[in-house]
């Protein structure tokens, strides 16, 4: 989180002090990469004292909610700029302070939240740390509900199987996320229509973000990942329709938009729900990192392979990466496990480390 009000301060200095040009461009871009590199960073740590320090009843809604404030965040910044835009020349300055604003104000939420949170217990132990795990103990103000039965699984998958497959997710839901608001849109829309396209699309997002919470408990996370990816497979179908019969209508596409992103979102929780629940405490951020970094360059590589589609194109190359996705779905329904109600040590563990010692 420093790291993002760092680089969200140079942007701002970077915005009202420099004039546009090449200087401009290269500062601008570089505080860009060191904010990014503090969310990403934050992300798959968040994810992971998440998983190691909630009780299991409560484990899979704040690994939805949690990431949903990014969607939020998100749709309230497109509809700031879709406001500002109509302030003409003031339009930048009132952007730039808006973004220190959100900058300073989440850093200094940030700071005290974790100051307020303990460690987690899980990570001091496996570091060999146990005077500071007890001390932390006495922070831990929540418990498991004695009615409440944690079930243990007896895991046959090696950490090669259950790489690949958040991989496949990963690049499902980063080569198709926002694909219609930041690509397609480009093709139909210009200022400001293109930002309500924006917000419509986190809107979506943020949307799915609230309602998963209500069934989440209650479904099999197995058919749960399935369904998402098949739902988010489908939503591109009526895009595909949109784009193949030449339709040019704002409103159509504003829940075009809006759909898509809300079934995609879908898949996405299924990810940050598996994502730390997987893999041994001491490597946990780690490797949630590791294949969210493969997706990532997958889809920078994928800004030069499809730099020439047409808009059906786009279309199309959304649809098959969902596939990949539900594809790996798929596999996961049939091989793979059920997270509720789970012991996330038994989780976590692997067939070449069977044993582990189980923490409350």
């Amino acid at each position: 989180m420093s790291l993002y009000g760092i680089g969200s301060a140079i942007i701002v200095l970077d915005l009202l002090l420099l004039k546009p040009g090449l200087r401009q461009m290269i500062i601008f871009l570089a505080a860009y990469a060191i904010s990014m590199i503090g969310i990403e960073g934050e992300v798959p740590v968040g994810l992971a004292l998440l998983a190691e320090i909630m009780p299991v009843r409560w484990r899979q809604k704040s690994l939805v909610l949690s990431p949903n404030f990014e969607n939020i965040g998100a749709a309230a910044g497109a509809a700031a700029i879709y406001l500002t835009y109509f302030l003409g020349p003031h339009a930048p300055v009132v952007d730039a302070l808006s973004i220190v604003g959100m900058a300073v104000g989440g850093l200094v939420a940030a700071i005290v939240i974790r100051l307020m949170m303990p460690e987690s217990i899980r990570w001091l132990t496996a570091k060999g740390l146990a005077n500071v795990a007890e001390r932390e103990v006495k922070r831990v103000n929540f418990t498991e509900d004695p009615d409440v039965k944690v079930e243990e699984v007896n895991s046959r998958l090696g950490m090669k199987s259950r790489f690949l497959v958040l991989t496949s997710w990963s690049i499902a839901n980063y080569l198709t996320w926002s694909l219609m608001a930041f690509v397609l849109a480009d093709y139909y829309f210009k200022p400001p229509q293109l930002y309500l396209v924006m917000f419509y699309a986190n809107l979506g997002a943020a949307a799915a973000g609230l309602v998963v919470p209500l069934f989440i408990e209650k479904i099999n996370t197995r058919i749960y990942s399935l369904l998402s990816f098949a739902l988010a497979s489908l939503s591109f179908i009526p895009v595909l329709l949109y784009v193949a019969l030449g339709l040019d209508n704002a409103a159509v596409f504003y829940a075009l938009t809006f759909t898509n992103l809300f079934f995609i979102t879908f898949t996405w929780f299924a990810r940050t729900i598996y994502e730390p629940l997987l893999f041994p405490t001491e490597r946990r951020a780690f490797m949630v990192g590791s294949f969210r970094a493969v997706a990532m360059t997958a889809y920078s590589a994928s800004t030069y392979v499809t730099y020439n589609f047409s808009e059906l194109d786009f279309a199309l190359y959304g649809l098959i990466m969902e596939l990949v996705g539900l594809a790996g779905a798929l596999w996961w329904a049939f091989k793979g496990y059920d997270v509720r109600m789970k012991s996330t040590d038994s989780l976590s563990a692997i067939p070449s480390r069977p044993s582990y010692r189980p923490l409350p």
